[in-house]
């Protein structure tokens, strides 16, 4: 397979001497259906993930509310509030923040390092029909009584198989990305010179390859043990919601938010219009924000494995990345200037729940700090819920800031200003206040995550989570209403560096062509090549 497809319109040269003429171009649905352009590719894992993620998020909030008074509020018959409860989240994970995540970055990251197409552009396109096709069939498997907890054989076979076929679709597309990365990069451009989000994608893919491989493993084993050797019965609740626990929580839940804090350095560091001179620093944060976010020996941990020093260690020292990748930006505001807009708050509201996030890791791996709760054990305690709802939010609104930001590049006009600065702020206080609830329900150890009738932390609490997220789902709302100019066509031209950026993706047009840009690129001669164009004029 090659790296690269050469699109059929190059064969124009060959009709004008004689040749065959070129075969016409689909147009319309075929056209979306068939289409291998990242940009198309991207925009559809977008919006589909963000209309499963209104499902998850409308989980959630029911939960929530059904969790402040169970006996009053039965939103869920007791024999299927497990089922939703697992739903809401894998979902997360799955049909919502990784999908979110892809999508936005196959739209920008082959732009950001100059290439005109994706890498293995066919299998991208398969990997967004895979996972589509997966997310459907999972939900399926849930109304047909499957999943973990489920009543049906067929149904918890059907929840296997779409869970799995999910998982490829994500590698696949992992796969892709990564590759582009390291063999579609224009010259001169070298990974040391790469942008911030360019860079946090690639680790965060590599990531992705060696901890989703290890879930889809254990899913062929439920598989086998469910259809052959009887162990995983029709109804168990914990058999296997219990083997995926060890992604829903630190440190291997932090893998999905690897790309946040490319997106906080890119934003921030464009915006003071400063170079970022502590570049390598940011580069090795990230990178080891990665590796410290790797988590899949906990595939099979007892309760002493959750307590042995290296997840106290890995727990401990993510907070030290993220931090330090903030003074590197921070460092660039001492020559540059601060410009505050919607897409900066996105950004500082994105860095502010995953530092949220890291902090309440961090303290739940201490030994002692976490009791177990009434009926669990420590590893059920649900302040872990809460820190993997935090890395899961801060993704979210990374992402939305993402297409704030990228907005031009990702759809036809820039987003509304004025809603995308209250979004971000919205986002930020309501997924604060959603999972602050269930953190400190754990350290005073009230509260099982992982039980058959899930009822969260205390009343006072579970109220402080459910208007949380009720904050969140009007922060998407309206986030969502501020991205609609994207959809519309300008009767203007729109500039294709409309906030004077520093990286390749500035250079295409607004909205990009099919080949992403128009003649040749230069050679790349430092990290921020557009600041060399504008010093040079």
């Amino acid at each position: 397979m090659a790296v690269t497809e050469t699109p059929p319109e190059t064969t124009d040269a060959a009709s004008e001497t004689g040749g065959p003429a070129p075969r016409p171009q689909p147009t319309g649905l075929a056209a979306v259906l068939g289409t291998g352009d990242h940009k198309v590719i991207g925009r559809i894992y977008i919006v589909a993930s963000l209309l499963f993620g209104a499902l998850i998020i409308g989980l959630g909030e029911a939960l929530a509310i059904e969790s402040i008074e169970p006996e009053t509020n039965d939103i869920f018959p007791s024999d299927t509030v497990f089922q939703a409860f697992t739903l809401q989240r894998l979902g997360g994970i799955f049909l919502l923040a990784l999908p979110l995540v892809i999508g936005v970055a196959m739209v920008v990251v082959p732009l950001q390092v100059g290439s005109r197409t994706i890498a293995f552009p066919r299998a991208a396109a398969a990997s967004l029909w895979g996972w589509l096709l997966g997310s459907a069939l999972l939900i399926a498997s849930y109304l047909a009584n499957g999943g973990p907890g489920g009543g049906s054989a067929e149904g918890v076979d059907l929840w296997i198989a779409s869970m799995a076929l999910i998982l490829v679709s994500l590698m696949v597309a992992a796969v892709c990305l990564a590759t582009t990365v390291f063999a579609l990069r224009t010259t001169g451009l070298s990974l040391g010179r790469l942008p911030l989000y360019a860079w946090s994608v690639l680790t965060a893919s590599i990531l992705w390859l060696v901890t989703l491989p290890v879930l889809f493993g254990l899913l062929v084993l439920a598989y086998v043990d469910h259809r052959h050797a009887g162990g995983i019965g029709p109804g168990d609740p914990g058999a296997l919601y219990g083997a995926t626990t060890w992604m829903l929580r630190n440190p291997a839940i932090y893998i999905v938010a690897i790309p946040v804090l490319g997106f906080v350095g890119d934003v921030l560091a464009t915006t003071s219009g400063a170079r970022l001179k502590m570049r390598p620093v940011a580069l090795g944060a990230i990178a080891a924000f990665a590796t410290f976010s790797f988590g899949a020996f906990l595939v099979v941990a007892d309760e002493a494995a959750l307590e042995s020093p290296l997840v106290v260690v890995l727990g401990l020292v993510a907070v030290l990345p993220v931090l330090a990748l903030a003074a590197t930006v921070a460092d660039t505001f001492r020559t540059g200037s601060f410009k505050l807009n919607a897409s900066v708050a996105y950004a500082l509201g994105s860095f502010a729940v995953l530092l949220v996030a890291v902090l309440g890791g961090a303290v739940a791996s201490i030994p002692g700090v976490l009791d177990a709760p009434d009926g669990g054990t420590i590893s059920n305690n649900i302040a872990f819920m809460g820190v993997a709802h935090a890395a899961i939010i801060a993704t979210v609104i990374a992402a939305l800031g993402g297409l704030t930001w990228w907005a031009t590049k990702v759809g036809r006009q820039p987003a509304q200003e004025g809603a995308a600065m209250l979004a971000a702020v919205v986002l930020t206080v309501g997924g604060i206040l959603t999972v602050v609830g269930d953190m400190v329900a754990g350290v005073i150890g009230e509260g099982a995550e992982l039980v058959a009738d899930y009822t969260g932390g205390t009343t006072p609490l579970n109220v402080l989570t459910a208007v949380g997220i009720g904050i969140v789902i009007l922060g998407v709302l309206v986030a969502l209403a501020s991205l609609r100019p994207l959809l519309r066509r300008s009767d203007d031209e729109v500039p294709a560096d409309p906030w004077e950026g520093q990286s390749l993706e500035w250079l295409a047009p607004s909205p990009p062509p099919l080949a992403n840009f128009d003649g040749e690129l230069a050679v790349v001669g430092s990290a921020e090549p557009l600041i060399d164009l504008r010093e040079e004029k």
